[in-house]
């Protein structure tokens, strides 16, 4: 079986960074960053992938390079500020690579094989190997609900990276048992486990834009009683919060239910609204230098040790680049989500589990980060759900 460059680099990624995983729970070696050094000068050699539309892709490796320079000359050069650029660079990248149809084709295997690594990765975590360095403050005594969480992780660097995986894992797996026609019973006992580890990872994010992806999706008029359904859940869940609240204390799902009542009761004391209310007060001290080139990735987390007393970045991809690199490369980054739903807009607003993985891109963007999350693999997830979807719908005509 001929295996393409799409999908063995696909596979040669996977592995890096299971590797990278394990390893970095013993040591602190950057291997994955390493490799997109290498991965990065691959997509910039012309013709290497034929890469489709070679020069817009140039364009945006230039404007983010110029603001990655520019500020590493006025603010020193700093390994963050490096990691952060090769992580946009790769999801730029990895969109131009795998979004032409004419050269992508999606490889099972090596899928299921993504899926069973993601699985030992996480799974460790009940032999005692966890990566939490959050720490599981769930059962202690505090007056913040805020402060009770419980996380899980493995091998994972980070619960939030487990806990994306496995959301478009299930997305993906959806997607393909609904393109085979298999039976409930494959759903329930396949994606039942899948689901619950996601939620054992104690990350709100995906449940957050999955949620808000149903409302967008149904936000029609053929699909309105499902919209009135999900608003009178809502509804239930608010005016019930507390009761929920104490049935489900010291519990993992007590941190999913507590954003509610932050919500309602303390809304300033949600994370991202202190940690965005820090990037407009530096917003406002921006020259007009500042606005061309934005001020470096590492300069966010300074602000931010400054403004919140915690050296971490804006959470937000799309404030964390028009800081850290002005606001063309902003516009780029937004204009790229555009380009992906405008190449692929038919099967998107046709099929649930496509729209709901696109439309988790760009709400994970904005509510927590998307490309930091090792997009190399989750775009070859995406497209191989087009893919498959594609191959059927033609098997049938």
């Amino acid at each position: 079986m001929q295996v393409d460059k799409r999908s063995l680099l696909f596979i040669l990624y996977v592995l890096i960074f299971a590797l990278d995983s394990v390893i970095n729970y013993f040591f602190d070696i950057p291997l994955f960053v390493i490799s997109l050094i290498f991965y990065f000068a691959l997509l910039i050699i012309p013709g290497f992938f034929s890469l489709d539309k070679y020069g817009s892709f140039v364009v945006i490796v230039f404007s983010f390079s110029l603001s990655f320079i520019v500020n590493a000359l006025r603010t020193g050069f700093y390994k963050e500020s490096l990691s952060d650029y090769l992580f946009i660079m790769a999801f730029f990248g990895s969109f131009y690579l795998f979004s032409n149809s004419n050269r992508f084709k999606a490889n099972k295997f090596m899928i299921n094989l993504f899926i069973v690594l993601s699985l030992l990765l996480f799974l460790a975590t009940f032999l005692g190997f966890d990566q939490n360095i959050w720490g599981n403050t769930m059962g202690l005594e505090t007056n913040d609900i805020e402060f009770s969480r419980s996380y899980r992780q493995g091998f994972f660097r980070k619960a939030h990276i487990a806990s994306y995986f496995f959301t478009f894992i299930v997305l993906y797996l959806i997607n393909r048992y609904n393109c085979l026609g298999k039976s409930k019973f494959t759903y329930i006992y396949t994606l039942s486990p899948l689901v619950l580890i996601i939620f054992l990872t104690g990350s709100r994010t995906p449940f957050v834009v999955i949620l808000l992806g149903l409302c967008l999706y149904y936000f029609k008029a053929k699909f309105l009683k499902y919209l009135i359904a999900l608003m009178f859940l809502g509804v239930l869940l608010f005016v019930y919060i507390d009761k929920l609240l104490t049935l489900f204390s010291n519990t993992v799902i007590y941190q999913y239910l507590s954003i509610v009542k932050t919500i309602t009761s303390n809304f300033d004391r949600l994370s991202r609204v202190i940690i965005w209310t820090s990037w407009w007060k530096e917003i406002k001290t921006f020259s007009f230098i500042d606005f061309i080139f934005g001020r470096g990735f590492n300069a966010s987390m300074e602000a931010n040790l400054k403004n919140v007393s915690s050296a971490i970045w804006f959470h937000n991809d799309f404030l964390s680049i028009s800081y850290s690199y002005g606001f063309l490369p902003l516009v780029l980054y937004v204009m790229l989500f555009v380009q992906i739903f405008r190449t692929n807009k038919q099967i998107i607003k046709s099929n649930i589990f496509i729209y709901l993985t696109f439309s988790s891109f760009w709400l994970s963007a904005f509510f927590n980060g998307f490309y930091y999350y090792f997009t190399i693999l989750i775009l070859y997830l995406f497209y191989s759900m087009i893919y498959e979807k594609n191959e059927v719908s033609n098997f049938r005509n």
